[in-house]
């Protein structure tokens, strides 16, 4: 399958925001709790937490999948530095308009539990707040310029995170 072509003028952003402030968010969530962990839940719930976020985990990577899968699906590109050709609303995205980011938040929320750790919880929500603002609004704007109507109402079938 080809890839659309870059073009600066035709793509909600210039950078490849989310995956890299997830695997920021992610790195210093890791670093706090290797240096200074700060447990959330008491000794006696880790078991059950740990499984818990594994199982967390296992439903972001999977839904960020399904997510990847539709928009190869549709044929359109995933990456925001690439022209979108066309809205996709179906599969998971009949759910949430964001479903790869929401994916990456599992990803980092069953972190939160797996490890018992407030740094990662911490790294989560200014995850969340900085690719809401670099990557989701500029990436909404993009759409309805692009779309119109058309996008207009998706997004109000649609949330924007769940």
């Amino acid at each position: 399958m080809t890839r659309p072509g870059k073009n600066p003028r035709d793509a909600s952003s210039k950078f490849i925001w989310p995956p890299v402030i997830y695997t920021v968010a992610v790195l210093i969530g890791y670093t706090g709790s290797t240096i200074a962990n700060v447990p959330i839940f008491p000794q006696d719930l880790l078991p059950a937490m740990r499984l818990a976020g594994l199982a967390i985990i296992a439903g972001g990577v999977a839904i960020a999948l399904w997510a990847e899968i539709a928009f190869l699906r549709a044929g359109t590109a995933t990456l925001p530095i690439y022209p979108s050709s066309t809205i996709v609303s179906s599969g998971i995205y009949r759910f949430s308009r964001n479903p790869m980011y929401l994916g990456m938040s599992l990803f980092t929320a069953g972190l939160v539990l797996a490890f018992n750790s407030a740094w990662y919880l911490a790294t989560l929500a200014c995850a969340i707040v900085a690719v809401t603002r670099l990557a989701i609004v500029p990436e909404e704007k993009y759409l309805e310029r692009k779309f119109g109507q058309s996008y207009l109402g998706y997004k109000t079938r649609v949330r924007r995170w769940l």
